[in-house]
């Protein structure tokens, strides 16, 4: 036993050097020397040459900087008791992440006082991944240098630019004329669209994706199962990971647009160009490797790029729903190379020709070459619109290519519009470039077919052309659209107000289609200018709610009905009829506000198949704003999916060999939940669940996962053959870096039967891909990843700590003072290895049961034994806080006895003694071991699955608070770790403040494994 904790010891010891690399501080960066900018700061750094020699220009010289950072990793919000527990947990994070830079910039001690004084002017931000300071050429160097920095910019005083590009090219006064863009669609042609996005909810109505793979050139497909092409629900998708270099990008091009935000916050732009238009989001660009993608900054390790065949693809496809939608235009924000003229044998001209000949724009950006004379394509196809870039002040865009090729200008310098970080639906960031310039000229044309319908292509454009504000650079004037003016001299006059919403009245209402079974259909409108028709009845009763529009709903099934306003951005009220004129309604269901503080509207009733049920939505006190509808009730069940029900759930057989996968596929579409199964993950609003069966032939780690679904989906795996009485294995809803997939590893036992159940996020329902490696015949036990010191021999130093082994009965004080006790290989036994003092990593914190029993008496014993390491970032064991500051201490766990769910919890206080008054804020996360990023909140404790031999890392987090703290080995942060409530483990370390006695600042340690010993 002695050996195989000191191979444990290694073994935990490897899962944490990363950790300790990345989170433990970086290597000191000399001063910097008034000349070329270092290579982190031109890849990182936005104007970079103009920003570096205004701050080396003059010794000591500070500017105002944003950096900015990536989202920490939280739990979905709904997982949270409250929205502020929401709230309170990402500012939490986000400062924390904001420390963890700034500690390694500013000098000891200096972090609380930077914020309150001028001469940093720390600037915080509690929802975004950012901070503002003042940074001289040396803190802009180390903060281009950290990691974890993404993007640094010089801080301007200048407006939200949506909000200051809108005015700009006078859509104010389009929207007074009611040119929004209502009842038309401009399709994207980008990376995707995020349709979570609150920028973005309510816009999205239709998606497609055509990737290529082609092992030749290392690209992958991005549409869902990794098909060429897909137009089902998600394959619009935008990508979300953060190594991806290009992820996001049609995100912002899709919400500069038509964007609409459905939850605006202080400093957020309200809406898009066309505020009331609809968007076909295409995703075209497949993912490629580093190889493939010229210089990339730093902390990616891909791209995407896009192939002219799948472009083309993606406009047959908004050529084929021409009939289908009313389409205005078509965004490209793509293109390379340089043509200095037109380049009409370009194979995409055809359907860009066709697509302008049914009244489509294909509106292209110019290009960001700086060139001045030429432009990309398929910016050069005569038949595009083609736009260039200026700033709000009417200057060229020093990066805009520029020439007679030029059709048009927008605003594209600094436009803030919906952006991807992480999890996060709220980001809005400010990029620049033509590919924002020509989103402003899409929505333009939306919003001009709202007034002039029958317009042609060519005579939209050359009214923004004639009516332009010319913008002149290197001999070639240019104009910049004005849309309103536009709109004027293409009809002469102001067209008279807006009538309303096209469902403004009864006989117009849209019918509502029947949902999947156990799914939710959700359509979206607006009832900004509906007015009551003359004997129109009191919705809800309610005399001041005359701003309704109509829908219509037919039942395919007797049953239960929901219907909610859940989303919508005003106070609703909300009523149901049966009847078919206006005059003649009888009320069924109705509802001003589902609770105190919830200013939507729910209602529930029986509904008959066959019966039209007509549905009106209005505004409390005449609101108006967005309407979300969600319907939930009314399907047939006979197309119900065969394994449905967990008494006929699918056998899934073992993959075959060692390294493979078994993939099996089918569909939750009109799948139901049963009586007595449960809430799959915790998650109540997933009940269009399947279930499957699967029997592993070998003992060991099996992984399963849906990815290549093509919705948002929730696993679960349970043990126990009865659905009354299933125990929880393991569960997800959206895995790090797939998206909206899910992903769950276990330690599987031979023979054994798992069940595992895949329902839909918010019951949305689709095609599924169910993916299993492990459980193959002739398994061997589990093997060691490479991050592991077991393949990585080390060598001892004289400060690390020594290695304690716990079981289930932690062995008395008297017991662990003795010599180390060898245990019989392959026993579970509740003695030491050997003996553990303070002045080391790790220490034995005595529980009160006394254990005298021989190892061999305990040989068999269903314990759990764990071998636990800590490492500080000075790697003596001591945890060194600046004051007003914070540190963290690196923790490593692994069980070597028998599977459990463990708690780590952090403590100030052995497990049998007195707390310390340690003033300090404490908090755990468990951490991922490839990136040491934490996984989920920090918290004052974490409930894990401790399987055998399977290492789990964590980092503790203690903030100074109140007085300092000086050296005293005694002065300790805990980590206990428990089953249920005995105490299992524990490992400790020592806290102090820098500057007090004994407590002098220790270096960061950031060498290799070898520095790290058993």
């Amino acid at each position: 036993m002695v050996g195989k904790t000191v191979a444990l010891r290694k073994h935990l010891l490897g899962a944490i050097a990363s950790g300790l690399l990345l989170a433990g501080g970086m290597m000191a960066t000399p001063s910097i020397a008034a000349d070329a900018a270092p290579a982190a700061v031109a890849q990182k750094v936005e104007g970079h040459d103009e920003l570096w020699s205004k701050l080396t220009a003059e010794p000591g010289a500070k500017l105002p900087v944003i950096v900015q950072f990536s989202m920490p990793a939280l739990p979905d919000a709904a997982a949270f008791a409250s929205a502020k527990a929401a709230d309170d947990a990402q500012t939490k994070a986000i400062h924390a992440a904001q420390d963890k830079i700034l500690g390694a910039v500013l000098p000891s001690g200096t972090l609380s006082s930077a914020q309150a004084t001028e001469e940093r002017n720390l600037k915080r931000m509690d929802f975004s991944p950012m901070f503002g300071m003042l940074a001289d050429a040396d803190d802009l160097a180390k903060l281009a240098a950290n990691p974890n920095v993404t993007v640094i910019q010089e801080d301007v005083a200048v407006p939200p630019s949506l909000i200051q590009s809108l005015p700009i090219i006078q859509m104010p006064a389009m929207y007074s004329a009611g040119s929004t863009g209502n009842g038309y669609h401009v399709a994207v042609l980008d990376t995707g669209g995020r349709r979570s996005h609150q920028f973005l909810s309510s816009r999205i109505v239709s998606e497609a994706c055509y990737n290529s793979t082609f092992a030749q050139h290392g690209s992958t497909s991005r549409c869902p199962g990794g098909a060429t092409s897909s137009t089902a629900t998600g394959s619009g998708e935008d990508c979300t990971a953060s190594n991806i270099y290009g992820c996001g990008h049609g995100t912002h091009v899709a919400g500069t647009a038509a964007g609409f935000n459905t939850a605006p916050q202080s400093g957020q732009p309200s809406n898009g160009v066309a505020r009331d238009a609809r968007i076909i989001s295409i995703n075209v660009f497949s993912q490629f490797p580093a190889s493939q993608c010229g210089s990339l900054p730093s902390g990616y390790n891909s791209c995407v790029l896009t192939y002219t065949s799948d472009q083309i693809s993606g406009l047959e496809r908004v050529y084929a729903l021409r009939n289908t939608y009313n389409i205005a235009a078509i965004n490209m924000s793509l293109g390379g190379g340089q043509h200095f003229s037109n380049c009409d044998t370009d194979s995409r001209k055809p359907i860009i020709d066709q697509l302008k000949a049914a009244r489509i724009a294909t509106v292209i950006a110019a290009g960001n070459e700086y060139f001045t004379n030429s432009v990309g394509a398929p910016g050069c196809i005569s038949s595009a619109v083609t736009v260039g870039s200026a700033t709000k002040s009417d200057v060229k865009s020093d990066f805009s290519n520029w020439g007679t090729l030029i059709d048009v200008v927008a605003p594209g310098s600094s436009i803030v519009a919906s952006y991807i970080n992480g999890s996060s639906n709220s980001q809005f960031s400010s990029l620049s470039g033509t590919s924002m310039a020509s989103p402003h000229v899409t929505g333009a044309f939306a919003a001009i077919r709202t007034a002039h319908p029958n317009a042609t292509v060519d005579q939209i454009e050359n009214a923004l052309k004639s009516t332009g504000t010319g913008i002149s650079a290197h001999g070639v004037t240019k104009p910049r659209i004005n849309v309103n003016s536009a709109r004027l001299a293409l009809g002469g006059t102001t067209p008279p107000p807006p009538t309303g919403p096209a469902n403004n009245n009864f006989a117009n209402r849209i019918a509502v289609a029947v949902p999947a079974a156990g799914s939710t259909r959700t359509v979206t409108g607006s009832n900004v200018g509906a007015n009551a028709e003359t004997g129109e009845p009191l919705h809800a009763g309610r005399s001041g709610a005359r701003t309704s529009v109509w829908w219509s709903f037919r039942p395919a099934a007797s049953g239960s009905i929901t219907i909610t306003t859940a989303g919508s951005s005003f106070d609703t009220v909300l009523a149901v009829y049966t009847g078919s004129s206006v005059g003649a309604l009888s009320s069924v269901a109705s509802n001003d506000d589902v609770a105190s503080g919830n200013l939507q509207s729910s209602v529930t009733f029986n509904g008959t198949a066959g019966t039209q049920y007509q549905i009106a939505v209005a505004g409390y006190n005449n609101a108006t704003g967005n309407v979300r509808l969600n319907v939930t009730g009314g399907a047939a069940s006979t197309d119900r999916p065969p394994h449905d029900d967990f008494e006929v759930r699918r056998n899934v057989y073992p993959p075959s060999r060692v390294g493979s996968r078994r993939t099996v596929t089918s569909t939750n579409h009109y799948a139901t939940a049963q009586r007595f199964e449960p809430y799959h993950a915790g998650w109540r609003n997933a009940r269009n669940s399947v279930w499957y069966r699967f029997t592993p032939q070998s003992t060991g780690r099996v992984v399963i996962d849906t990815r290549g679904s093509d919705f948002d989906t929730i696993l679960a795996v349970y043990v126990r053959g009865s659905l009354r009485h299933l125990t929880e294995i393991a569960s997800n809803k959206d895995y790090r870096g797939f998206g909206r997939q899910s992903r769950v590893h276990f330690r599987a036992i031979a023979g054994r039967q798992y069940q595992i159940a895949i329902a839909g996020y918010g019951n949305r329902s689709g095609n599924i891909r169910l993916n299993i490696v492990g459980g193959e015949p002739g398994r061997g036990t589990y093997a060691v990843g490479a991050n592991s010191v077991e393949a990585t021999p080390v060598e001892p130093i004289a400060s690390a700590a020594s290695v304690t082994t716990y079981a289930s009965d932690t062995p008395s004080p008297a017991r662990l003072a003795a010599a180390p006790v060898p245990l019989q290989q392959g026993t579970s036994a509740g003695a030491s290895a050997t003996k553990s003092g303070d002045t080391g990593d790790v220490t034995v914190a005595a529980r009160s049961q006394q254990v005298s029993q021989p190892a061999a008496a305990l040989a068999g014993s269903n314990r759990v034994e764990l071998v636990s390491a800590v490492v500080t970032p000075s790697n003596d064991g001591i945890l060194r806080v600046p004051a007003g500051g914070g540190s963290f201490t690196t923790v490593a766990v692994n069980n070597a006895g028998a599977d459990a769910t463990l708690t780590a919890e952090l403590s100030l206080s052995p497990v049998a003694g007195a707390a310390s008054a340690l003033p300090a804020g404490m908090s755990i996360c468990r951490t991922d071991p490839a990136t040491s990023t934490c996984i989920g909140a920090r918290a004052s404790s974490v409930t894990f699955e401790a399987a055998s031999n399977m290492p789990v890392t964590f980092a503790a987090f203690v903030d100074h608070q109140g007085s300092e703290i000086a050296y005293d080995p005694a002065t300790r942060l805990y980590v206990h770790f428990r089953q249920g409530s005995a105490v299992v483990g524990t490992a400790s370390v020592s806290v102090c403040t820098i500057g007090k006695e004994g407590c002098e600042a220790g270096s960061r340690q950031s060498a290799s494994l070898t520095d790290i010993a058993q």
